[in-house]
């Protein structure tokens, strides 16, 4: 089987040659700047995922959206301040946030304001950002790529985010949480436009190249569940995701699946009622066990992920037990991803990340 086959027939719950390799999303970037203290050679222009021989994964060159807004065209960054450690700026979603020069990943920014306070702000800012016809969305060798499409032994992804994502990055999430009790009428306006430029998106995209799954961003979590109540995203956001996700299936994409961090165990059933069949990453720190998701769920979604990122800084018995407890159940079932619980921490050490790699996969076999 090639990516492309394996991959789609995880999403089937259908045999495998073996399990999709595709054990974590990436590493940060103060991890790799570690590993290369360690032995860590990965020749320039070798991508991470080829490096340790994952399944192939492409992702559609668009601007379309995915952990920010899908602007076109995007706000003019403009820096406002540099105290050494610290840049403060207007970045190009139109957000002024602070945070650190040297691996910004490495810590949380403090957001300091958003671009929509009311509604003026909404329409004069952001509404003719939106607007999914704008030229400039597709890549110049878009054609060229199309033919390549056509034949790929690869997967194809395609990012969008999603409607809660989409309203954070607006407002952040204090004034986002008064708008809902104070202005509710303004949220929908809001959602029936995050509906109406991606409707017309990805019709557009899907009738030049049909994507094997889309990945939605939402983080909408933290480690004790979600950061609005359910009921209030079952008012305000899901009418609009089940809408885009009923296109994602008229066009005839696979996968649905949804990125949120921390414990979702509340927002699955909302999910799978939208019409999501898979979810990632399923944070072990924020106690979510894909074991008893799996006992839970049956094959209602697709798992990519819940290993726990956080074992590989300990030492080789503790990925080993990890694994040993995790990764045979859910080969059994069908419909996993072996993977991380997220991106690679700088506290691994490389060797760690090495035996994680091959031990997973000699236990795939």
């Amino acid at each position: 089987m090639n990516s492309r086959e394996r991959f789609l027939a995880t999403f089937k719950f259908e045999d495998t040659d073996r399990p999709f390799y595709w054990e974590t999303p990436g590493a940060w970037g103060a991890t790799i700047q570690r590993w290369k203290s360690e032995g860590f050679d990965k020749p320039a222009g070798v991508k991470f995922p080829d490096f340790f021989g994952m399944d192939k994964i492409k992702w559609l060159p668009i601007k379309g959206g995915w952990t920010g807004n899908p602007y076109f065209p995007m706000f003019e960054e403009v820096a406002l301040g540099d105290d050494g450690i610290n840049v403060t700026k207007i970045d190009r979603y139109g957000i002024t946030k602070k945070e650190r020069k040297k691996n910004p990943e490495t810590s949380m920014p403090q957001f300091l304001e958003f671009p929509v306070k009311k509604r003026s702000d909404f329409i004069n800012k952001i509404k003719t950002r939106l607007d999914f016809s704008s030229t400039g969305r597709f890549p110049d060798n878009w054609m060229d790529l199309l033919s390549e499409y056509s034949s790929r032994d690869y997967v194809l992804g395609m990012y969008i985010i999603g409607p809660f994502g989409y309203l954070r990055n607006l407002m952040g999430d204090e004034e986002l949480m008064y708008a809902l009790f104070d202005e509710p009428e303004f949220i929908h306006e809001m959602m029936q436009h995050w509906k109406t430029f991606y409707t017309g998106f990805i019709q557009k995209v899907c009738s030049d190249t049909i994507p094997d799954f889309v990945m939605i961003w939402e983080d909408i979590c933290y480690s004790n569940g979600p950061l609005i109540s359910p009921s209030a995203f079952n008012e305000f956001m899901a009418p609009y995701l089940k809408d885009i996700i009923s296109v994602m299936k008229q066009q005839g994409i696979p996968g649905i699946v949804v990125d949120t961090d921390g414990d979702c165990s509340k927002m699955l059933p909302i999910y799978l009622d939208c019409g999501a069949n898979g979810f990632f990453p399923f944070e072990v720190q924020a106690g979510m066990d894909i074991v008893e998701l799996r006992k839970e769920y049956g094959n209602s979604f697709v798992i990519l992920g819940g290993l726990d990122k956080k074992t590989l800084a300990i030492n080789k018995e503790a990925v080993k037990k990890e694994l040993d407890l995790k990764v045979p159940f859910m080969l059994s079932h069908g419909g996993y991803i072996p993977m991380l619980d997220h991106t690679v921490p700088p506290d691994v050490p490389y060797e760690n990340f090495k035996y994680f790699i091959d031990y997973v996969r000699s236990i795939s076999k």
